[in-house]
């Protein structure tokens, strides 16, 4: 997977795409592609693996499940979540839902053992 090849957002995404995310809110596509890249520059190697997909109109669904091999910190994270996408001829909006505990803030030392020791207790 290499996010920094912008070549691909271009021809996808529209020119005024919104992008969200559980921590990130974007407008247009500049702004997305330098998202993107920045993503790349920490990344060593990512994969997605689509679960399910449903198109109803001009949304599509798409289930995933996604692995990620960090050089900072050197980490491989895990995650599922799912995609909403708008379009038109291109891609207007892009709604990503996950978990932002269990892709970042379970992955900060100090504060993931109190994240994971609450969900624990939570969970009993």
């Amino acid at each position: 997977m290499n996010l920094g090849d912008t070549s691909v957002l271009n021809e996808i995404y529209s020119d005024k795409v919104f992008f969200k995310d559980p921590i990130h809110e974007i407008n247009g596509i500049e702004n997305l592609q330098s998202y993107f890249k920045k993503l790349n520059e920490n990344l060593i190697q990512g994969s997605f693996i689509f679960t399910d997909e449903t198109i109803v109109d001009k949304k599509a669904y798409l289930s995933w499940e996604m692995e990620l091999k960090l050089k900072k910190p050197k980490k491989n994270i895990k995650a599922s979540g799912i995609s909403v996408l708008t379009f038109e001829q291109k891609i207007t909006q892009h709604r990503d839902y996950f978990d932002a505990g269990e892709l970042f803030y379970e992955n900060i030392p100090l504060l993931g053992r109190i994240i994971r020791l609450l969900k624990k207790k939570l969970a009993n």
